[in-house]
């Protein structure tokens, strides 16, 4: 069969956990984010570079819209303020069955431990019910070597709502049981409600690789 080739998308900033696609007011709940949950203080470098694929997702997107989400972390430096990795997402749209690749620069500055910051093209404004992706501050809650999941939450101060984004991780495409129960009963213990987690689907992947 032959493969199909997916061409790169230069970004300033990698967008690798929102989308264009993100639909203001789905995933909103009542209430204020929670001052509880517990993140790392530190990310490890060896644990964190390499092929991650997506099992889980609780964001504001469509969670039928994509397959085959992957994301491939790459050192880049370490300086005083910061320590950057070139990142590189690819998904595939279900509807068109279009593959894209988005490749930029993740940065975890240093005085923000487990946290991190992505610049989004868009800037959401604070109380309208949009997402404020130029602050949001993403935290690492699990780093190790078969599993990664990051967390993300924003208030809605004219509502008194908020958003709570998750993301789920893996070394492995495939959903092992074991592999699963060890990252629900992760989710479990930091307060997450899996049942609305949704699933990725991880079908068809090789069809597809990179020129």
């Amino acid at each position: 069969m032959l493969k199909h080739l997916i061409a790169n998308s230069p970004l300033l900033v990698l967008i690798f956990l929102t989308s264009s696609y993100l639909v203001a007011g789905q995933g909103r709940k009542p209430g204020s984010c929670r001052t509880d949950i517990q993140h790392l203080q530190s990310v490890n470098r060896a644990d964190f570079e390499g092929i991650w694929y997506m099992h889980l997702g609780m964001t504001l997107d469509e969670s039928w819209e994509f397959r085959c989400r992957r994301m491939n972390f790459t050192y880049l430096y370490t300086s005083p303020d910061e320590t950057a990795y070139r990142a590189e997402e690819f998904k595939i749209r279900n509807i068109w069955e279009t593959p894209i690749v988005s490749v930029g620069a993740l940065k975890f500055p240093s005085n923000c431990e487990g946290q991190f910051p992505i610049t989004y093209s868009e800037t959401g404004i604070p109380g309208t019910g949009e997402i404020d992706w130029n602050n949001l501050r993403y935290k690492v809650l699990i780093l190790d070597p078969e599993k990664l999941i990051i967390y993300a939450c924003q208030d809605f101060e004219s509502s008194s709502e908020h958003a709570e984004l998750v993301w789920v991780y893996s070394r492995s495409c495939t959903r092992w049981r074991w592999l699963e129960q060890m990252y629900m009963d992760d989710l479990r213990e930091k307060g997450i409600d899996v049942e609305e987690l949704y699933h990725i689907r991880h079908v068809y992947c090789e069809d597809y690789e990179f020129p």
